[in-house]
């Protein structure tokens, strides 16, 4: 069969075909993590570049730990490595976006605002009663993320703390894979935290937080309290290290950073005020400084 310039492009066609076929990543991670970013940028990117990012919902510790183990290509967390961990070194960790922890109701809770002393004192035990602030005659269900390795546990205890492990003295605890908002359909007197991408939804109400709501604006500016950074995780060492790093030079692009804002995220470079921010809340955090060793 002589070979002519059409078995050529059929043959040039269908390498083209193979490449695109194996151009594909895997994310594992919360699902915070996961309607703030990554499902809108993961489609975002297929379209524009053809590859595939197969998401796996699961928690940050999986986002770290499946990705040092060889499990998923890139991963996303709402909380830093365990640096006294061996499961957890040895990949990057890269902020994208900086979130708010919102103070989360049902829907029909006719609170609108909350102080912060009035939420540590929640979690203390001090207020247990809807009545102590102005609701129903009724206990308050707190649900409560476990405290150590969760994020939003973590990041709570440390912001009205300082101590992220502080042991709640009264709430529900959680298994780090219950959805806070799918439990506060059903629970009228529950009160939660959790990131305020995935409270977007009619289901229920945001608290205001010392009169400042957890919008993009109040985030940016530092006005509103309870934030932390989100964080995209990869190894290094990875055969598609190439795709994975263009992945990320995507996220920092600007169609990228428009579709976290829509998201009701602030990409990390946009709010560079937090990372001092952040620096100083962590010394307070943990007084024993260098300079007084």
């Amino acid at each position: 069969m002589p070979v002519t310039k059409g078995t050529y492009l059929a043959a040039a066609l269908l390498a083209m075909a193979g490449s695109a076929a194996a151009a594909e990543l895997s994310w594992v991670g919360c699902e915070v993590s996961k309607t703030a970013y990554v499902d809108d940028l993961a489609h975002a990117y297929q379209q524009k570049t053809g590859t595939h990012i197969q998401i796996n919902v699961a928690s940050s510790t999986r986002g770290i730990r499946d990705v040092r183990n060889g499990a998923a290509d890139i991963g996303s967390s709402t909380r830093y490595q365990l640096a006294d961990d061996p499961r957890e070194t040895g990949i990057e960790f890269v902020p994208v976006a900086w979130d708010a922890l919102a103070i989360v109701v049902h829907k029909d809770n006719p609170l609108s605002d909350i102080s912060l002393d009035q939420l540590r004192d929640i979690y203390r035990g001090k207020i247990t009663n809807w009545s102590q602030l102005g609701g129903a005659d009724h206990g308050i269900e707190v649900l409560v993320q476990p405290h150590g390795n969760t994020a939003e546990g973590g990041t709570l205890r440390e912001i009205i703390f300082s101590d992220v492990n502080e042991k709640f003295t009264t709430g529900r605890l959680l298994n780090a894979s219950d959805s806070v908002v799918k439990l506060l359909v059903d629970s009228p007197y529950a009160i939660a935290v959790t990131g305020v991408s995935h409270a977007h939804t009619p289901d229920v109400k945001i608290l205001a937080l010392d009169g400042i709501s957890p919008t993009v604006a109040s985030l940016k500016k530092g006005d509103y309290g309870l934030y932390r950074p989100l964080y995209l995780t990869y190894n290094p060492n990875s055969a598609r290290i190439d795709t994975i790093r263009d992945f990320i030079s995507y996220i920092n692009s600007k169609s990228a950073r428009e579709i976290m804002r829509t998201n009701g995220v602030v990409p990390y470079t946009e709010a560079m005020g937090l990372v001092m921010k952040k620096v100083y809340e962590n010394e307070a955090s943990y007084p024993q400084s260098v300079d007084n060793i």
